[in-house]
């Protein structure tokens, strides 16, 4: 592949060097991941007479966040100063949570209004304990405060099939 530079691409890749969190300004643990999703709903909807989808239909949208982390000892939590295990503070609360990158501190994506799904501890011999958060968000928004999910910024429809034509075309 002319051109191609394996050491430039790999220079120009996000990477994660801390996964804080954090209730207000307060670091309260260390995550290990923290995995992002939005899930779409989406369904082939059908008409009668054919095995072929008619049209693809996205119902809802529901992002999602899981924070995957190291469970703190007691003298974990008090040097971090948080003063609670992060269980502790699931319950009938809602958080603002970003994903921020690591060069620039923008953040790339905030989930808005999580409330944790689940908690749930894997606890294996020998190894450290594992803790995993799934939250769902009301919202998402970019690194200008505005919805990724609900805005004006998609791309349209006929932009998108021209787009995809001129492609089909440039590769024939």
């Amino acid at each position: 592949m002319p051109g191609y530079n394996q050491t430039a691409i790999a220079n120009s890749a996000r990477n994660a060097n801390t996964v804080a969190v954090m209730v207000g300004d307060q670091i309260v643990a260390f995550a290990q991941t923290a995995s992002h999703t939005f899930t779409f709903g989406t369904d082939q909807l059908y008409g009668v007479g054919s095995a072929l989808p008619q049209e693809i239909q996205q119902m809802r949208i529901s992002p999602s966040i899981t924070l995957s982390a190291f469970a703190l000892t007691a003298s974990g939590i008090t040097l971090l100063a948080g003063g609670n295990n992060i269980a502790y503070m699931l319950g009938n609360n809602q958080f603002d949570l970003h994903i921020v990158d690591g060069q620039t501190n923008e953040p790339l994506f905030t989930y808005v209004g999580c409330v944790a799904q689940s908690y749930a501890e894997t606890i294996t011999a020998n190894q450290p304990v594992g803790q995993d958060i799934p939250f769902l968000a009301i919202d998402v928004l970019n690194n200008n405060g505005v919805s990724i999910l609900n805005s004006d910024s998609a791309i349209s429809v006929s932009a998108l099939g021209a787009t995809a034509i001129s492609a089909v075309g440039a590769l024939a």
